[in-house]
């Protein structure tokens, strides 16, 4: 044998792989999938649970910002204070009976078939039902849009002319405030027309007790619309549970993912405009007029299920759930500007 066949021979015995080289690398080809596969399928579950947390906090952030701008204006009549001036009342049949010191703040608890207290009117449902065991929060307060009188009354039945670049768009059959810082009259507008340069408003008896305001007011009074706003948690149209809101009996949906709110209400018992003690809204005796405060707690959970928590049951709302989803509770306290120092 020469040396290049001698080369060739061993060139042809070193050509290709034998079944255990093969099987080690298919098997180190396995183990680097594998490890590739699971940083993905981890780095995706982080994903989905740092996405959820971020729309769970953006969502808190959002329901307490929208509700305590509300609960800190109400009993808003402008300049004079729900306790030192007393609302002259004509409206028929106003929200909540009017806007008094009784009734700027109301709570009402929901056990699934009634209200504690008892609801005033027609209440709210959402799209699939209030959730049992959930608080609704009523808030009644003056609107303002920038609307004053552009002239004295020369009586007290007298028609109101007010600025024509308001924001109001007030209608016939609105209930609206006027205010001067001294007195402050609440009456519903029987009708509303557009002139040169003003806007007249009308306050007949047909719509009212009387025609007659408590005095002529003069070029200082503002006007502001009487809006009441109902907050509780309900199913929408998906069965999620979300936070309602009912703002002058339109009903929406604010907030996804609400599945509870407790709240509960801080009492001023001695007259000093400090809070004394914190009830819930079925407190026995409870006075509606000495709340100063506000406490909030917003139950909210994940609108996506696939979460890796654990693959237990959880029950919401009377229904057997998997509990994959991420759940956070926000709280807040809100004071009543209109009752404090």
């Amino acid at each position: 044998m020469n040396i290049r066949s001698a080369k060739l021979d061993v060139l042809s015995i070193q050509r290709g792989l034998g079944l255990v080289e093969l099987m080690i690398a298919m098997v180190i080809g396995l183990v680097l999938i594998g490890g590739v596969i699971q940083i993905f399928a981890s780095n995706k579950q982080g994903y989905i649970t740092h996405e959820a947390l971020s729309r769970i906090q953006e969502n808190g952030r959002y329901a307490m910002e929208i509700m305590s701008r509300n609960v800190r204006m109400a009993g808003f009549t402008g300049c004079a204070a729900l306790d030192t001036a007393e609302p002259n009342i004509i409206a028929n049949n106003p929200p909540q009976g009017g806007l008094t010191a009784s009734t700027a703040v109301l709570g009402h608890e929901y056990n699934g078939s009634s209200w504690t207290p008892s609801y005033s009117g027609t209440p709210p449902s959402g799209a699939g039902g209030v959730v049992a065991g959930s608080d609704l929060i009523n808030v009644n307060r003056g609107a303002d849009c920038g609307a004053y009188l552009v002239g004295n009354m020369a009586t007290d039945n007298a028609n109101l002319q007010i600025n024509d670049d308001n924001t109001c768009n007030f209608q016939a059959d609105d209930v609206l405030i006027i205010s001067d810082c001294a007195s402050t009259d609440i009456f519903r507008a029987s009708s509303v027309s557009s002139g040169a340069s003003k806007i007249t408003i009308a306050h007949a008896n047909n719509v009212n007790t009387s025609n007659r305001l408590s005095k002529a007011y003069g070029e200082d009074a503002r006007i502001f619309k009487l809006s009441t706003y109902d907050y509780y948690v309900a199913l929408n149209a998906s069965s999620e549970p979300s936070l309602y809101v009912r703002e002058d009996n339109v009903e929406s949906e604010l907030v996804e993912g609400v599945e509870d709110m407790q709240i509960t209400y801080g009492l001023d018992t001695d007259g000093d405009r400090a809070v004394d003690s914190y009830v819930d809204a079925d407190a026995s005796g409870l006075d509606w007029s000495e709340v100063v405060s506000v406490r909030i707690q917003l139950g909210l959970r994940s609108i996506s299920d696939n979460i890796a928590i654990n693959s237990s049951t959880y029950s919401f709302n009377g229904a057997n759930e998997t509990n994959r989803r991420l759940r956070k509770n926000m709280r807040a306290t809100i004071g009543v500007r209109n009752r404090l120092p």
